[in-house]
């Protein structure tokens, strides 16, 4: 049995349309209930047999210094020997400083695998370096964390800007449509020839999701996947080696009254977990 380490990153000092993220951990752990669901993935994993979970709380700051230095701290509490990572947003620049936490930790750079609906490689958004918006340039700039290899699936609000830049640094990029033209297996095949030589960070930002699926999110952009789609293409990614993952931008306050954004994000948590315990054990 492997440990499985959780931490709630409860910031959204970077968000720029809608803030309540900071909200997310909490409202995701109440998602998470074991009186609705049981511990078995669709696949008929048992996670229960694969995880110990280990949850070190959340992470509160009003600076990314301070941001940084509780992240590292929480990181390795307990002298865990190499644990794989469960990050819960947040706004989705929590992916930064947990991306860089998990390599420092780990000694080695990482891929990253990125759910989105949106680019975020903005050099500046709103004349920040530091954004939700900027979280891939912030990543890729730092190459003794970043293998430098980015694969992302579901955008479909990118800009002529974020456009070139995901051509000139040779970025793998499956758009919404890509998805719906060429199906689950086809997208999924795809992503592990682009990451299988290196660890990899999946981050997930439930804006990916139509807002049908999950309308308390940050930055709601229609015509997203389905939660059949992303959770068809999670089933394609078995043998990727994934050592930590976070998802990002839920806003309880803007979820519907069923709470329908916080049940999709517990499945895809299950369906996560499955996936990274397959990966640990390669």
């Amino acid at each position: 049995m492997r440990e499985l380490v959780v931490v709630g990153m409860a910031w959204d000092v970077t968000s720029s349309y809608r803030r309540g993220a900071a909200a997310g951990p909490d409202a995701i752990r109440s998602a998470t209930s074991g009186r609705l669901y049981n511990q078995f993935t669709e696949q008929g994993l048992d996670l229960a047999v694969h995880w110990r979970v280990c949850d070190h709380g959340n992470i509160r700051a009003k600076s990314m210094s301070k941001l940084k230095q509780i992240l590292d701290v929480k990181v390795s509490l307990h002298n865990h020997q190499h644990p794989s990572m469960l990050f819960l947003g947040g706004d989705h620049f929590i992916t930064y400083p947990t991306f860089r936490a998990t390599a420092e930790a780990q000694k080695r750079s990482l891929s990253l695998l990125y759910f989105d609906a949106h680019p975020d490689l903005y050099e500046q958004y709103e004349n920040k370096s530091f954004s939700h918006a900027t979280v891939v340039s912030r990543i890729l700039e730092d190459r003794r964390l970043s293998s430098g290899s980015v694969c992302y699936v579901g955008i479909r609000a990118s800009t002529m800007e974020q456009d070139h830049r995901i051509k000139d640094l040779g970025l793998a990029a499956h758009t919404t449509e890509d998805v719906y033209a060429k199906g689950c297996e086809a997208i999924a095949s795809s992503v592990m020839v682009t990451l299988q030589d290196a660890p990899v960070y999946l981050s997930l930002d439930l804006d990916c999701l139509d807002p049908a699926f999950a309308p308390g999110v940050g930055n709601p952009q229609p015509g997203g996947l389905s939660t059949r789609q992303i959770t068809g293409i999670l089933h394609g990614l078995q043998g990727l080696n994934i050592v930590a993952a976070d998802i990002v931008e839920y806003c309880p306050k803007y979820d519907s009254d069923s709470k329908t954004t916080a049940f999709t994000t517990a499945i895809l948590i299950k369906e996560l977990m499955g996936l990274m315990a397959k990966s640990s054990i390669r």
